[in-house]
């Protein structure tokens, strides 16, 4: 049985790939009632959906395990499926109601929308004698140096911060110290790091409490910036589409970039899709063999499937796109014959 962790994209991906039907539980982390009645509650509706004892079972078993584990971890997210050995993640702070659906794809929106605010960054603390760095979770290390030599201790420590974000796939880092000594650190990181990070500088205040509204402040900033895009590219210059039928028509032909899918999603609106990523429509063809699933679900499987980034905005947003969901395009090369 996989340890419970916290949840990574690629999990995500793993758990959306089947186009067989998937547990998907939600348990939220301020029960008002006990935990076995809540579950209780939860299986029968698994099996009112057509879950088999087994696929119920198994999810409960992991779920309990994980619970008992760690009673205050918070927010506990499980899938299990015929293809879906069962899975549970931990979300804290996710605010969720208790939720069980076993439906084809799997729902992961609420997660994916949990993972998009907690991006992955690099904590790095510099003085003019010591460097330590790391991850909100896990490897940190150190570094010392001498005083009368710090600018080169500080240009050291940047190149192992360079390789942190890269092996840590981040984007962001965060960043304490002095002034100038921050200053060394940032001027030292290569051009092409510098160039795809974000850094947030906080003083001395390196507390888990300031990392965390750090990490969800950068995480609002980008998601505003990319939906300033959408408007900008997709609506203005017409480089995207929006409602479901262009959306769903894009993604079927492989043009989609960026996806943006609105939170609450409609859960009245529904797409068919079938195994490959693009073999999505908004109705059934006649003689198709595809499934029927939640719009929102099939959409996000389709771009996480095809490595498409996801972008889950709140559908009241001003410049949310039409019907919840929306996407900007690939710009279509043009050939030219000498």
């Amino acid at each position: 049985m996989p340890k419970t962790c916290l949840p990574a994209l690629r999990d995500l991906i793993d758990v959306v790939r089947p186009a067989r039907p998937v547990a998907s539980v939600y348990m939220g982390s301020s029960p008002l009632r006990s935990w076995r009645s809540r579950w209780v509650r939860l299986a029968d509706q698994l099996r009112s959906d057509g879950a088999g004892d087994d696929v119920v079972g198994a999810i409960g078993a992991a779920l309990h395990r994980a619970h008992d584990d760690d009673p205050s971890a918070g927010t506990l997210v499980g899938f299990a499926g015929g293809e879906v050995p069962p899975r549970v993640f931990q979300a804290p702070g996710l605010s969720h109601l208790d939720l069980a659906w076993f439906s084809s794809p799997a729902h992961v929106l609420p997660l994916l929308a949990w993972v998009q605010d907690r991006p992955p960054c690099v904590v790095a603390a510099a003085t003019r004698e010591t460097a330590e760095l790391g991850t909100p979770s896990a490897e940190w290390m150190s570094l010392h140096y001498e005083d009368r030599d710090w600018h080169e201790g500080v240009r050291s420590a940047a190149a192992a911060v360079a390789a942190m974000l890269v092996r840590q796939q981040a984007r962001l880092l965060i960043v304490a110290g002095q002034d100038e000594v921050v200053a060394t650190l940032w001027s030292a990181l290569p051009a092409p790091v510098r160039r795809e990070t974000t850094v947030r500088w906080v003083g001395t205040d390196l507390s888990p409490a300031r990392i965390e509204d750090e990490v969800r402040a950068a995480a609002r900033t980008w998601t505003e910036g990319v939906l300033a895009d959408f408007h900008e590219r997709g609506r203005a210059r017409r480089l995207g589409v929006e409602g479901v039928d262009d959306t769903l028509g894009a993604l079927a032909d492989g043009r989609v970039d960026e996806l943006f899918v609105g939170q609450p999603e409609d859960v009245t609106a529904t797409a068919w899709y079938g195994l490959a990523p693009t073999d999505v429509a908004p109705g059934q063809p006649e003689g198709s063999r595809r499934r029927c699933g939640l719009l929102a679900d099939v959409a996000v499987r389709a771009a996480l499937l095809s490595g498409t980034r996801v972008h889950v905005i709140n559908a009241g947003t001003r410049q949310a796109p039409e019907d919840g969901i929306g996407a900007l395009c690939r710009v279509p090369l043009t050939l030219v014959r000498p």
